[in-house]
């Protein structure tokens, strides 16, 4: 049995890998240069800067477990952040027993070891599905995955997808048409999908001319234009000659601003920084990423997408649990697993 996993991020490396110790065999494809999604950072000299995920946490028996092998490994780090928060004007300490956790050297690390050794195709974006449920004269039945270049992959017995709602509406509509045996069932999960759980953020790293004089090394920001700002040389690996500060704009503003140049962004960015500490900065260099799909709309719940039985069908993704690293995990442990069971 082989199975397809698209999505290298941390749900699809998650799945790969709980199906790989079982003696499943998979194949991981992902558009992007890198393994890793939202958990991605970008070199900076010597070190990375991080502009997805900024840590996580772990809560579940499972995690927790997971993380302690990859403590043992060396692939991620805790992280004492001296953290405060930003409301209606104030700034103050916001002191809690979490225990934040990264990547090291890099966000992805984690996402990295999970997938090692394992076959990832990169830069391939599945751009269409085809589900044969019958084996013909000339072709196997199962999944066949076509990249932007129409190069096809398959068949696969199973498919895990670890795609946001709105890509996977419109991947899974190429999959089946109407008159086609598996047309009713990939309509039926579609409309499970609920497109508006996620919504955008711009992230932007400064990059300051002289260090910013606070204690903070991050920052939650309950209300205005951003959610969270955070000194990247204070998470340890990621020793920096200069002051970095990493910026993410709130859904609302970076929906506002979807189309926004980087100097435009760079600007607010730096108006906003300013205004929670009081402070002039000069910003010597500047990088911005836009994630069209990252944060959790508060206003829409995402019901759990049913595994299809018939198609050997999973979902996976932090979206189905309400965002969050270990989320993202967990739901790529439960996919596998539902396909495990089906075998």
């Amino acid at each position: 049995m082989t199975v397809a996993v698209i999505g290298a991020g941390m749900a699809g490396a998650a799945a790969a890998n709980t199906l790989t110790m079982a003696g499943i065999q998979v194949e991981i494809f992902d558009k992007g240069r890198a393994p890793g999604g939202r958990m991605s950072s970008k070199r900076s000299g010597q070190s990375y800067l991080d502009l997805g995920a900024q840590y996580f946490t772990a809560r579940s028996a499972a995690f927790v477990q997971q993380v302690e092998q990859w403590l043992a490994a060396g692939v991620v780090r805790r992280w004492p952040a001296d953290c405060y928060q930003y409301q209606s004007g104030r700034l103050s300490e916001s002191v809690d027993d979490t225990w934040r956790y990264i990547g090291c050297p890099a966000m992805q690390a984690p996402v990295k070891a999970l997938l090692d050794k394992k076959p990832v195709h990169l830069d391939c974006r599945i751009s269409r599905l085809r589900y044969l449920q019958e084996s013909s004269l000339t072709e196997a039945a199962g999944w066949y995955l076509f990249d932007q270049h129409n190069t096809s992959f398959g068949p696969y017995q199973a498919l895990i997808t670890t795609l946001p709602p709105v890509q996977l509406q419109t991947l899974l509509a190429t999959g089946s048409h109407p008159g086609e045996p598996a047309y009713g069932d990939i309509y039926g999960l579609i409309s499970q999908l609920q497109p508006q759980v996620l919504l955008p953020c711009w992230a932007v790293n400064m990059q300051l001319a002289a260090p910013l004089q606070t204690r903070a090394d991050a920052v939650f920001v309950k209300d205005g234009n951003i959610s969270w700002l955070a000194r990247q040389n204070s998470k340890p690996g990621r020793a920096n000659s200069s002051d970095n500060w990493l910026v993410h704009f709130s859904p609302q503003c970076s929906a506002l601003h979807l189309q926004a140049e980087p100097v435009q962004l760079t600007a607010l960015a730096k108006a906003e920084m300013e205004l929670i500490f009081q402070q002039t900065i000069s910003v010597s260099s500047a990088l911005t990423h836009r994630w069209l799909y990252a944060q959790i709309n508060p206003a829409v719940t995402q019901v759990k997408v049913d595994y299809n039985q018939g198609m050997k069908l999973a979902v996976a993704g932090d979206w189905l649990l309400g965002g969050r690293v270990e989320n993202a995990w967990l739901s790529g442990v439960t996919a596998a697993k539902e396909v495990l069971a089906d075998v």
